[in-house]
C-alpha cells in the first residue's frame, strides 16, 4: 500500500500562480499514526460572524504543521480572522497566499484546511458554485446584483480605489447594476 506523503496545490497570488508543496506529518516513527497525531480532524465553529477569533474543538486534535481539518462554520467567516482549535493559540486563516477575505467560507460551508506550521490555508470549500467577480466602478459606489434563479439579491460596496469583489454563492445568471434592480 503506498504511503500519502506530501500534498501539491496550486496557490494564486494575484495573476502568479505557484505551487505550494507540504509534507505531511506520518507520526514519531515515520509510520502511519492515528488521525490525531497527525493533525487531521473534523470539528464545527458556532462563533459569530462579527467575532473575528474563530474557535472550535475537535476530540483529540494536536496542532500539527502540515496536518489537515475540516471546519463546518455555522456563521460566515470575516475578513482577516483567525483560528483557534481547542484553546491553542490563534492562527491566521489564509486562503490564496492572503490573510481571507469576507465571502470565502459562507454560513453552512465546510472548510478543509492545512496548518503550515504559521497560518490555516484554506484548501477548499463543500460549495462548488463559488465564484469570485472583480469589479471595477466609481470609488464607494453601491453594486446591485440580482440572481433570479435563486432569487439573490446582494451589494456590492465598492472601495475608495474603485474596485469590489463579489462571491457568486449559486448557478445562474448574474445581473451588476448600479440601480436596484
Amino acid at each position: 500500500m503506498a504511503t500519502l506523503s506530501k500534498l501539491v496545490i496550486p496557490v494564486k497570488t494575484g495573476d502568479t500562480i505557484t505551487m505550494k508543496e507540504y509534507n505531511l506529518p506520518s507520526g514519531g516513527s515515520g509510520g502511519p499514526s492515528s488521525p490525531e497525531q497527525i493533525g487531521i480532524g473534523y470539528g464545527i465553529c458556532s462563533t459569530a460572524y462579527a467575532t473575528t477569533a474563530k474557535t472550535a474543538a475537535l476530540e483529540d486534535y494536536e496542532l500539527t504543521t502540515n496536518g489537515i481539518v475540516a471546519i463546518r462554520f455555522a456563521n460566515a467567516v470575516n475578513a482577516g480572522a483567525t483560528l483557534s482549535i481547542n484553546s491553542e493559540d490563534a492562527k491566521p486563516i489564509y486562503y490564496r497566499g492572503i490573510p481571507i477575505v469576507n465571502g470565502i467560507i459562507k454560513a453552512g460551508d465546510t472548510a478543509t484546511l492545512i496548518y503550515d506550521g504559521t497560518n490555516y490555508d484554506v484548501l477548499g470549500t463543500d460549495n462548488p458554485w463559488r465564484a469570485e467577480v472583480r469589479i471595477s466602478s466609481d470609488p464607494n459606489e453601491i453594486i446591485h446584483v440580482h440572481n433570479s434563479t435563486y432569487n439573490i439579491n446582494d451589494t456590492v460596496l465598492i472601495d475608495s480605489e474603485g474596485h469590489g469583489i463579489y462571491i457568486c454563492k449559486a448557478p445562474g445568471t448574474y445581473v451588476f447594476s448600479t440601480s436596484e434592480i
